[in-house]
């Protein structure tokens, strides 16, 4: 039977739910699998022109909303510039004639998503003495109206670890994007809350904006079903339209507290590079490790420990 072709929007922005699932849906994502597939995630939407609204990694698929855009704005020397980030040393400067067809497969959403899929296949079969594919077949892609169906699509995305069972919160759970967005504190300004029409009078207000999102989120999931009864309990949604969800400066210290637990090495800027100088090449494998600002308190850096040690 012939394959269902892709529904691909041409010349104009377009937004798409992504999902993947593992070969025989076998759980092979765990905590530090998630990572690693999420800072490739990263680094390919630093070089392709997407933007992402929402993902989730799950234990056997993963789920991402993007907003594919046409790459019309982008300037040459700006595609210069990203594919360099990208490549580093192993980039060659490309005629301008070259650039066409660069510039059609960094807007084309297979490229972006199979670049994503292949890399983290390598990566996992290398590290885990393995052979044969990882992803089942083709991934699935949704083609999302912008607006209410962007945003219920999105909710829907974040609410996938409750579904599971794994938390009773969803900003509870690290490898989804309200997660992302409370623990994190979108670092990066990785996350965007582009075709959210809901949300554009409140643009540049990032605490309005994750307190309404939050609303979104706890009342749809204590309306939506789970066998017997909804996925947030009433005496949560109630306590948090109580308090009209807003999260407390306590509680964001206590997400981010994890770094006490999960990262390697703690402390100020100058400690972290000092022990990552000293221990290079024995704990770490990689050539450049960055450190990262806790959010604990100010001067206060990691090493993260699940993307840093040898497998």
């Amino acid at each position: 039977m012939a394959r269902i072709r892709r529904l691909r929007v041409s010349g104009e922005d377009a937004y798409y739910h992504v999902i993947s699932r593992t070969v025989g849906q076998d759980f092979l994502l765990h905590d530090r699998e998630k990572q690693k597939l999420f800072d490739i995630i990263k680094r390919y939407s630093a070089l392709f022109f997407v933007q992402v609204i929402g993902y989730a990694l799950m234990s056997n698929h993963f789920h991402l909303l993007v907003r594919m855009e046409t790459g019309e704005d982008f300037t040459d020397d700006e595609i210069h510039q990203r594919l360099k980030a990208f490549y580093g040393h192993d980039y060659a400067e490309l005629r301008f004639s070259d650039l066409i067809p660069v510039r059609e497969k960094l807007g084309n959403l297979s490229e972006y998503i199979k670049g994503i899929k292949q890399t983290f296949s390598w990566w996992y079969n290398r590290h885990h003495q393995r052979r044969g594919f990882f992803w089942s077949d083709r991934f699935k892609s949704v083609l999302i109206q912008r607006g209410e169906s962007l945003l219920n699509c999105l909710g829907y995305i974040d609410l996938n670890p409750l579904r599971a069972g794994i938390v009773e919160k969803p900003e509870e759970y690290r490898w989804c994007s309200l997660g992302y967005r409370v623990q994190q504190g979108n670092r990066d300004g990785f996350l965007s809350f582009s075709g959210l029409f809901e949300f554009e009078a409140h643009k540049g207000d990032e605490k309005e904006l994750l307190r309404k999102y939050r609303s979104f989120v706890y009342e749809v999931g204590g309306e939506i079903e789970k066998p017997g009864k909804a996925i947030i309990e009433e005496n949560l949604l109630k306590f948090e339209k109580d308090r009209n969800y807003e999260l407390s400066n306590s509680e964001v210290l206590l997400y981010r507290w994890r770094y006490f637990s999960d990262g390697l090495v703690l402390g100020s800027k100058s400690f972290v590079q000092s022990a990552y100088t000293r221990f290079s090449g024995v704990v770490f494998y990689k050539k450049e490790r960055k450190e990262h600002s806790t959010g604990i308190r100010k001067g206060i850096f990691s090493l993260r420990r699940l993307n840093s040690l040898r497998c």
